[in-house]
């Protein structure tokens, strides 16, 4: 074993051990719920605990660290508004479910419990690849919903909302072509559900003139009246960038010159001094020496 590594690994040993507490477990449980978007029943709690409890008794670092850091981002995300949190970990969650995946498959029974609990009540309509994500029915809703938003709220026409017919259709279709989509195509789905309540929160406290900017960008069909307004909106926002830039400019140049200088001076030095000490002259600062090591002279 090399040297560092037996310090790296004499360092972990010698490390205080964390022992268990309820906080500790009360933080991780709450942020799984929310990462998961479900509550556990007491049942499956105290099997959690017994997870749990087994990670700090074995001294299982990696577990503990993740029991601790859900407890830290429970903390934070408590300072956040309900609804940008539930939207947060909405969008979130495909990414934790394929971890909870991977570590499944390389035989974690805790990752796989997580993932049974979760498919108990979202349940798999089509398996999902390595590196992938079986179908579960809210990503199918997730984007008829988006679909029917674009209708509705970019281009403005009549279209009714996905009854249960066109959401069997859809269904149907999705469970067809879920294996032919490829690891990558199928997390695009998955985060359909990310997505769309993403589109609900900003849509939701978006200004009109929000809305407008962005059915322009999105090719809606706009008034003359609201082309007027955008233009004049997009008027003031390149107004604002062209001195924007022009700060940054100045900026930059100021700062290039200044980083010349300090170039220069790093390795030719800032000129010749007279040393009394040595009888000679010699260079204040800088690299720049003669190949004997001596500092050059005039």
């Amino acid at each position: 074993m090399r040297p560092l590594a037996l310090l790296t690994l004499l360092a972990a040993l010698q490390a205080p051990a964390q022992s268990f507490s309820e906080p500790h477990f009360q933080g991780y449980t709450q942020y799984l719920q929310a990462l998961l978007g479900f509550e556990f029943t007491p049942a499956e709690q105290a099997t959690i605990r017994r997870h749990v409890q087994g990670y700090f008794a074995q001294g299982r670092r990696e577990n503990i660290q993740t029991v601790l850091g859900a407890g830290e981002q429970l903390a934070k995300l408590a300072q956040q508004p309900p609804d940008l949190v539930r939207t947060a970990m909405t969008m979130t969650r495909p990414d934790a479910l394929l971890g909870l995946h991977k570590a499944a498959a390389a035989g974690a029974p805790d990752s796989q419990y997580l993932l049974d609990l979760y498919y108990q009540r979202n349940p798999k309509l089509a398996e999902g690849h390595p590196n992938g994500l079986p179908l579960t029915r809210d990503m199918v809703e997730a984007d008829l919903a988006i679909k029917h938003w674009l209708a509705r709220e970019i281009h403005r026409q009549p279209a009714p909302a996905p009854d249960s017919t066109v959401l069997q259709q859809a269904l149907s279709a999705a469970i067809a072509d879920h294996a032919r989509l490829s690891p990558a195509d199928q997390l695009t789905r998955a985060r359909q559900s990310g997505e769309w309540a993403r589109i609900r929160y900003g849509w939701a406290r978006a200004s009109e003139i929000d809305k407008l900017l962005t059915r322009q960008d999105m090719g809606a069909r706009l008034t003359p009246q609201e082309s007027a307004m955008v233009q004049q909106v997009i008027a003031g926002f390149n107004a604002q960038l062209n001195g924007m830039v022009q700060q940054h400019q100045q900026s930059m140049f100021n700062s290039a010159i200044q980083n010349m200088k300090q170039n220069s001076e790093t390795i030719m030095g800032r000129g010749t001094v007279w040393n009394p000490a040595t009888n000679r002259w010699e260079q204040q600062g800088g690299i720049v020496t003669e190949y004997n090591g001596t500092v050059r002279v005039p």
